[in-house]
């Protein structure tokens, strides 16, 4: 799973008739060596080819909305995730869609239901089972789309919920970006860990960051480091975020028959988690799009790479980089529906 700046005229004058439609592959990312700190790198999709690697991703289908009222279906659609000059593209489309309402980690999942009808599709695909990792960084370049009610998010899930279902297994969210280019949010991103106990006592903890120039507009490169204990947010390896286990937790049951109980040590954060790459539209934080917003929406992704570190495994410990002194850790506080 929140008008700084104007697309120039050469950048893309198909915005007078609607959309921007993105192709070719974009320039070389700086290099940030990751090995130089440490890190190894274990498992990578540099999007070559012409169509969608399905040893490393699966496709999320269903018209569940989410759980924060969004209104696609994700499909498995060409039309809304394809690989191609290099890139993969989730497109988000305005038309009509029926499909399962729930999704395919809620008991009564069916493939073929149609019970959903929703005005938009688009497309959010996941690693869980071919990738899952405790530890590492988590790189990715990616250039974002833009408009009122338009969610892209590259973030992580527990790969078997150790602790219980949402949010106590906890969510990882490398970034978000909510209505992008609009006089709110303008050039935002997000990081953010969602953990604590069970709805409406459910907790998150992150910060924005503003990048020097416009997501929509050029590639930027993504990334987490996360060792045991801590989770480190970087844009262009600028580190603007750490949060420590000193400001997340967990309540589990052990049994079913027996009550909660805290968690221990970095928990939830001491599991293997997969990556998540969606698009969404509108849902409870960015609200509907309006007449403004142009269909359809781009997401691209230039390259997804994860490094391990060497020099402790277990902990993932001792291959920090590009670390800010000056970055104080966050602390944890409660969502808005916490009534304690």
């Amino acid at each position: 799973m929140k008008s700084w700046a104007r697309l120039s005229l050469l950048g893309c004058v198909a915005t007078i008739l609607g959309a921007c439609h993105f192709s070719g592959k974009p320039s070389p990312a700086p290099d940030s060596t990751p090995e130089a700190h440490g890190w190894q790198l274990v498992w990578q999709d540099e999007f070559e080819g012409n169509q969608l690697d399905t040893r490393k991703w699966g496709h999320e289908k269903n018209c569940w909305g989410g759980g924060n009222n969004e209104l696609q279906c994700y499909t498995d659609k060409q039309d809304n995730a394809f690989v191609r000059d290099g890139l993969l593209t989730i497109v988000a489309r305005r038309e009509t869609f029926r499909g399962p309402a729930l999704n395919d980690d809620m008991a009564g999942y069916r493939a073929d239901d149609t019970a959903n009808e929703r005005h938009y599709t688009s497309a959010r695909l996941r690693t869980k089972h071919k990738g899952d990792w405790r530890y590492g960084r988590f790189e990715i370049r990616a250039k974002m789309p833009q408009g009122q009610g338009i969610w892209p998010a590259i973030w992580m899930l527990p790969s078997e919920w150790h602790y219980g279902s949402w949010p106590l297994s906890g969510e990882i969210d490398i970034f978000e970006a909510v209505n992008s280019n609009t006089e709110k949010f303008g050039n935002e991103v997000h990081g953010t860990l969602h953990y604590g106990e069970l709805p409406p006592r459910n907790r998150y903890s992150g910060t924005g960051y503003t990048p020097p120039q416009p997501i929509w507009e050029q590639f930027h490169t993504y990334a987490i480091e996360w060792e045991e204990g801590e989770i480190r947010w970087y844009v262009d390896d600028v580190h603007f975020a750490t949060q420590t286990s000193a400001g997340w937790y967990t309540y589990y049951q052990p049994d079913s028959n027996k009550p909660f109980v805290p968690g221990e040590n970095a928990a939830p954060f001491d599991q293997k988690f997969h990556l998540m790459i969606n698009l969404a539209v509108g849902g409870n934080w960015p609200g509907s799009p309006n007449a403004e917003t142009t269909f359809p929406q781009q997401l691209q992704v230039d390259y997804v790479r994860v490094y391990q570190c060497t020099r402790h495994s277990q902990t993932g410990k001792g291959c920090a980089s590009h670390v800010n002194p000056a970055i104080t850790p966050l602390k944890g506080f409660p969502g808005s529906s916490i009534k304690d």
